[in-house]
């Protein structure tokens, strides 16, 4: 409980020049980026916390274009409860029980707009049957009003949840401005099907698969 009031006071004072998290670097890298064993939620200085999320598994988002596999960035999937999260199907629903924050950090290998980014992952959430409600079209919408995916840069998501029950959303784009939005006890089950649920291509399928496999 202290530690959820800790993570929610951190974030009353946001501001575009401090970063939201601090990563841990590994000893792997996939396609040239350094895999982070671990995590850490900043407070509103940009200084990072006691409160340390773990690597969970790492994957490769591919996209095909004309025929041809694009690769378009890797993603690391983070957790405060890596000792229960389940590596099959049940990936989302254990998340989603046992974790109190969760991070996704995004390293782009191609420069992709920013709404090229929105749209993709509404396609993502559409295949898994969710409708554009308010909690969706406010997060698409801090997506594709944040700066492009930059080739080199990193997107960073947090997912907080709070007393109240609702989750806490907080992103930070390419060039380091930070959005956050309080939304549903059901965004974060929502969010984490963009890769973990019903793949909505090959290319999620193949990330979805790598995600489930231990990296340290």
């Amino acid at each position: 409980m202290k530690k959820m009031i800790l993570a929610m006071s951190l974030f009353s004072a946001l501001t575009a020049q401090a970063a939201l998290v601090t990563f841990e670097p590994g000893t792997l890298q996939l396609e040239g980026v350094n895999l982070n064993k671990t995590v850490a939620i900043n407070d509103d200085k940009g200084a990072p916390t006691s409160i340390k999320l773990d690597l969970l598994g790492a994957g490769l988002r591919t996209k095909t274009v004309l025929f041809v596999a694009a690769k378009v960035y890797v993603l690391q999937l983070f957790s405060d409860s890596k000792a229960t999260f389940s590596r099959d199907n049940n990936a989302i629903s254990s998340l989603v029980q046992n974790s109190k924050s969760i991070a996704l950090k995004i390293s782009m290998l191609r420069t992709t707009s920013a709404s090229t980014l929105s749209v993709s992952f509404k396609e993502a959430l559409q295949a898994n049957g969710f409708a554009m409600d308010n909690d969706l079209t406010s997060v698409l919408s801090i997506i594709e009003n944040g700066a492009d995916g930059l080739q080199g840069k990193d997107l960073v998501m947090l997912m907080i949840k709070g007393q109240d029950g609702k989750i806490n959303l907080y992103y930070e784009d390419a060039k380091g401005a930070l959005k956050s939005f309080s939304g549903s006890s059901e965004l974060m089950t929502k969010i984490l099907s963009i890769w973990l649920g019903k793949p909505a291509d090959d290319g999620l399928g193949k990330l979805k698969t790598q995600l489930l496999n231990p990296v340290y």
